[in-house]
């Protein structure tokens, strides 16, 4: 755990505004009793357009999820309509559900429940029996809003049998809720209790394309357990249509629902809730122990992207190229003087090694002679200012020189220029 003792300054760790922790704010919040995480990142990555993921990397990103602390993971199989499940969805349930990671595996499949209208094309029986083969022993059946009160009483007893066949096989069950900011919320609320009533160990809402802004999002989720007739755990699902999926996420977990994640937010459409953005924030800035080990989410954002072949985003917050790389000229002159590993780091609130970073600085197109000086101080050579314009403008007409994106010099590279250039200008 990062922040136990709930304070914003801690050596070596992190500096944030003391206001986080003020008994006012701290107050507000209620935190899911106990702290879980859930993690949707193999089955996202699935779902992202273009991933060139396979079984194998499936299989090693759920090895590394579990390293770092992920206990729940969850997954998919859709027939969509069809007569068989999606083969690759399938493919993955085998590979995982069984595995021997230390995770729990929950798996939706959309054949579990109808909308008590409609057919479906095999039966929950079929469903249940093959994913049990499989080694599911968690199950999710969806419920959907029903067209009709005729329509919603026979999808009750669709949930009443299921839940008996649950039982037949061993299973346990949580009940997912899609679209959930957009539903009848009293309708929600009575099927929640419905399956409540069946056994139900989990409510599992998704506010599948972000309608929830972050205030809102915690007055639906204090609401919803409110009226919950069992104290039953809770776990939210945001998007990142708005940019806002780590904010929903967090302010659902601060009014009780655990959040749902994936790594580097790998997803369909905009993305979803990244794991190691709301993992940090809770640590960091509101002193939550998440049960992860954040040492380990660079590298886990590494894999992902190796295996799946999608880039992480240079700008992606703490694990993306740029997040710990400094360039402006007082950031560059805080490397140089300072060191990288200085605390508090450089322009910035928490170490980089929290999360298995690490600062590094380049020389781009904003440069000052004082930089130039304090390169050449930082491998052993004084300069005079003359000396230490010409390093600068040599630097300079390197970064001019470089035709494409990404226009910058690596240290080594600035290194070298600079030694070149003063024995240039001393010979």
């Amino acid at each position: 755990m990062l922040n136990p003792d709930r304070t914003h300054r801690r050596e070596g760790s992190h500096w944030v505004s003391p206001v986080n922790f003020d008994p006012e704010v701290q107050a507000a919040y209620t935190w899911p009793e106990p702290f879980a995480l859930i993690d949707s990142t193999l089955r996202k990555t699935l779902f992202t357009a273009g991933a060139v993921t396979s079984m194998a990397g499936f299989a090693r990103i759920a090895e590394a999820l579990a390293e770092a602390g992920v206990r729940e993971e969850c997954l998919n199989i859709n027939w969509g309509g069809g007569s068989a499940p999606i083969p690759r969805e399938l493919e993955l349930v085998r590979t995982v559900a069984g595995g021997d990671h230390g995770m729990a595996v929950t798996v939706y499949a959309d054949t579990l429940l109808s909308d008590g209208e409609h057919r479906q094309p095999v039966t929950a029986r079929e469903t249940v029996e093959l994913l049990a083969g499989l080694g599911v022993r968690r199950f999710s059946p969806g419920i959907v809003p029903a067209p009709s009160a005729d329509a919603q009483k026979r999808q009750t007893e669709e949930l009443a049998a299921l839940f008996a066949l649950f039982a037949e096989v061993g299973a346990e069950a949580t009940i997912t809720f899609a679209h959930a900011g957009r539903r009848d919320f009293d309708t929600l609320v009575e099927m929640s209790n419905e399956a409540i009533r069946l056994g139900a160990t989990r409510m599992d809402l998704m506010d599948s394309t972000s309608s929830l802004g972050p205030d809102a999002m915690r007055v639906f989720v204090r609401r919803y357990r409110a009226a919950l007739l069992a104290d039953v755990p809770v776990t939210m699902h945001v998007h990142d249509d708005f940019g806002l999926a780590t904010a929903g996420a967090v302010a659902a977990a601060t009014a009780g629902a655990s959040p749902d994640v994936s790594v580097a937010g790998m997803s369909y459409r905009a993305g979803f809730a990244p794991l190691e953005e709301v993992v940090t924030s809770l640590e960091v800035l509101y002193g939550v122990d998440t049960g992860i080990r954040t040492e380990l989410l660079t590298g886990l954002a590494e894999l992902v992207a190796q295996e799946s072949g999608v880039a992480v985003p240079p700008l992606k917050p703490l694990v993306g190229e740029y997040a710990f790389l400094k360039h402006m000229p007082g950031d560059v002159l805080g490397c140089l003087r300072g060191g990288v590993d200085q605390f508090p780091p450089v322009s910035g609130c928490v170490a980089p090694d929290l999360v298995g970073g690490r600062i590094r600085w380049v020389w781009d197109s904003l440069s000052t002679d004082a930089m130039a000086a304090a390169l050449a101080a930082a491998i052993g050579e004084e300069t005079t200012p003359e000396e230490a314009r010409a390093v600068r403008l040599a630097l300079d007409a390197a970064v001019a020189a470089i035709p494409e994106y990404p226009r910058l010099l690596v240290a080594e590279q600035a290194e070298r220029i600079c030694l070149d250039t003063l024995a240039a200008a001393r010979a």
